[in-house]
């Protein structure tokens, strides 16, 4: 189903504008840009508990990579189980003003034509991981245009694995320019078609978001169920 943005009043943003400021400075020059703390903690406790809820409920779905005839379950390349943000739970209708709000800036800010936002919450298990990969879809460039990573595990610790690798850029073989620890509340944007990213593997259960900023609706109103 497509996502609606919260109406009503205008939405809050995660943080202050200056701040908001430097991280679209360095999505732009850099492709990619991390803020530590960026969500509020009462709000990553919500959205952890809403995930943990689900994951009890079996509502988790195993993840999958590519879409349609191309959609497989590989393991060797992602592990790692999702449920799709709906905007029902007071936690989820929350996060999806603060990136409504973070769209409508990078818009103002790189005329991005940021269309909508897709999301979905992400657990990876003990051992899960995602080998090296771009956001965008081979079949559909200028879809998916800005990627976002939040995090929600508590008291992420040294040895807890599940980091996440960044690189450059696709012709970037090199090590990782960064590689970032999971610590609850903060955020990382990446443009989709061109940061090549990976996560290592989590020696405990690690817990986030991940979602996409689109310049294009979902096909038939539909999102893609398969990213």
């Amino acid at each position: 189903m497509t996502l609606d943005f919260p109406a009503g009043p205008a939405p809050a943003p995660f943080f202050g504008e200056n701040r908001t400021a430097t991280l679209i400075e360095d999505l732009a020059t850099k492709g990619w840009a991390h803020a530590t703390g960026a969500l509020p903690g009462d709000l990553v406790t919500s959205l952890r508990d809403r995930l943990e809820v689900l994951f009890e409920e079996g509502e988790l779905a195993r993840a999958r990579i590519g879409r349609g005839e191309t959609e497989t379950r590989a393991n060797s390349i992602r592990q790692t189980e999702i449920a799709w943000l709906t905007g029902e739970h007071p936690a989820e209708r929350q996060f999806l003003g603060g990136t409504e709000a973070l769209r409508l800036e990078i818009n103002r800010a790189l005329f991005a034509g940021l269309f909508e936002f897709e999301a979905h919450f992400a657990r990876y298990p003990a051992g899960g991981h995602y080998a090296r990969h771009l956001d965008a879809f081979a079949d559909r460039p200028r879809d998916r245009i800005v990627s976002l990573v939040a995090w929600l595990n508590a008291d992420w610790q040294d040895g807890d694995g599940g980091e996440l690798d960044v690189w450059t850029g696709p012709d970037d073989h090199g090590h990782p320019v960064a590689t970032l620890a999971p610590r609850g509340g903060d955020l990382l944007l990446m443009m989709s078609e061109t940061i090549p990213h990976a996560v290592r593997a989590t020696a405990v259960p690690r817990l986030g978001l991940a979602g996409w900023f689109r310049v294009n609706p979902g096909v038939g109103g539909v999102l893609d169920p398969a990213a």
